[in-house]
């Protein structure tokens, strides 16, 4: 008799985990209680990339200007750009997944639930929707509820007035000016997307660097590229109040200084959405990061698990994704673990940001000898073709064995490049494993090859 699981969320942790359990033989219903896809789709990673893409153009064309004919007239600024179609576009690319998506579930003949899901007992959830309220008795059960985003103390009593990262795409207008809240992946990207887009960009950051946890090599690149594209950091600086007059909004800082621009961006990150899920009920533990699990995503609950954002182990939609199948996989009778460590870090601005497993710092503090190589893109013939000589790759070896254990990329396609050496950390592969690697020419990726040699 084959087991029945109850999926809450469809977002990339809820959906693999739907999809890998029919496979496995499992009677599956996935519950929904806004747009399939969830955060990921909808308002977060597709959206962010197709706005990330129309800025990569209007920054690719200004690379164009040195090869127009003297005096061809012509002329492009970003405030060319008619906003409504930059939006409308975003739509178009979430639509067509969005519905391919709801087809595949239609093929694999998962049965979707549209309402918000609540467990009204240890083996029972209430879905409320359009259809009323229904219940459905389970063996399983994998929380897939995703985040919001989260307001610092000083900005929640203007939540409405704000916009964060789940809203801004729905600004109704380009903003001549905005600050951004938070110096993070959610924090750069937009920076770079608005800084393209002709929008005067302050980015105010509690801490003193960009990319808590990032290697220093990393921090600095990207935060020398930003700021000389005209992007301003205020760092160590802690918001004290905010002011709304007119079409001004205006952050106070705890020395008296202000900062005002045409929007407020508050993109200091996300909490977990557990509001109504009736956990409380269920004795099922948590705390600030989310639902307490352990390495094979149950929570106290054994029977019942959570994934992606919603346990705050890697907030990322790839780490949610195989978490969901980790639990599928778990339900269904095996033991599988989740490794953090194997997880790429990527930040699609430009440069772009690749990293994997331990960078120098985070190796020093595990106690481990270490040794690093680097190689720039200016030193690869394909990046100078291209004009894309920003940046570099950095390997970290254990300096005993030359196994690698961590990877840096800055600029050229360092999210792509990523995986080979995300690859590399998870066989525990040596220096002469890739050197033995024949890299094609011309390519980025020969700056691994180079960064080996160093």
């Amino acid at each position: 008799m084959s087991k029945k699981v109850i999926v809450i969320g469809s977002g990339p942790g809820g959906y693999p985990a739907a999809l890998r359990l029919k496979e496995l033989g499992a009677e599956v219903a996935i519950a929904e209680a806004w747009d399939f896809g969830g955060t990921c789709l909808n308002r977060g990673c597709i959206p962010s990339k197709a706005f990330l893409d129309t800025g990569h153009r209007v920054h690719a064309f200004e690379g164009l200007r040195k090869l127009l004919k003297d005096g061809s007239g012509v002329n492009f600024s970003a405030d060319m750009l008619d906003w409504t179609k930059v939006k409308a576009r975003r739509a178009e690319v979430i639509t067509k997944l969005r519905v391919s998506l709801e087809k595949l579930f239609q093929v694999k003949k998962i049965e979707v639930l549209r309402g918000r899901a609540a467990f009204s007992g240890p083996g029972e959830v209430t879905i409320t929707g359009p259809q009323g309220e229904i219940k459905r008795q389970f063996d399983a059960a994998i929380l897939a509820a995703g985040t919001r985003p989260s307001f610092p103390p000083v900005f929640r009593d203007f939540q409405e007035q704000l916009t964060d990262s789940d809203r801004v795409f729905d600004l109704p207008q380009r903003p001549e000016s905005v600050i951004i809240v938070g110096a993070g992946v959610i924090g750069l990207e937009f920076a770079c997307f608005f800084n393209a887009m002709g929008v005067k960009v302050d980015v105010l950051e509690i801490l003193t660097d960009i990319l808590p946890g990032e290697d220093p090599q990393v921090t600095r690149a990207v935060r020398s590229s930003f700021e000389k594209r005209g992007i301003k950091f205020h760092f160590s600086r802690k918001a004290a109040g905010i002011e709304i007059a007119g079409g001004a909004k205006t952050v106070i800082l705890e020395d008296g200084s202000k900062l005002a621009a045409d929007e407020i961006l508050v993109g200091a990150g996300r909490a977990a959405d557990l509001a109504g899920l009736g956990l409380d009920g269920l004795g099922i533990t948590w705390d600030r990061r989310g639902v307490v699990v352990n390495e094979f995503m149950q929570t106290c609950l054994p029977h019942i698990y959570a994934v992606g954002d919603v346990n705050g182990l890697s907030l990322l939609a790839h780490s949610a994704s195989r978490q969901g199948e980790i639990a599928a996989e778990n339900i269904m009778g095996a033991r599988h673990t989740f490794d953090a460590g194997l997880v790429p870090r990527c930040v699609y601005s430009w440069p772009e940001v690749g990293s994997v497993g331990l960078n120098k710092a985070q190796a020093d503090a595990q106690g481990l000898a270490v040794k690093t190589s680097r190689a720039y893109f200016l030193g690869i013939g394909k990046a100078v073709a291209t004009d894309e000589t920003e940046g570099f790759v950095q390997l970290v070896f254990d300096a005993g064995d030359d196994t690698v254990l961590g990877a840096q990329i800055v600029g050229g396609p360092a999210t792509e490049l990523i995986h080979v050496l995300a690859l590399a950390v998870k066989l525990q592969l040596k220096r002469s494993d890739l050197k033995g690697i024949i890299y094609a020419h011309p390519t980025m990726a020969e700056a691994i090859h180079e960064a080996l040699n160093k």
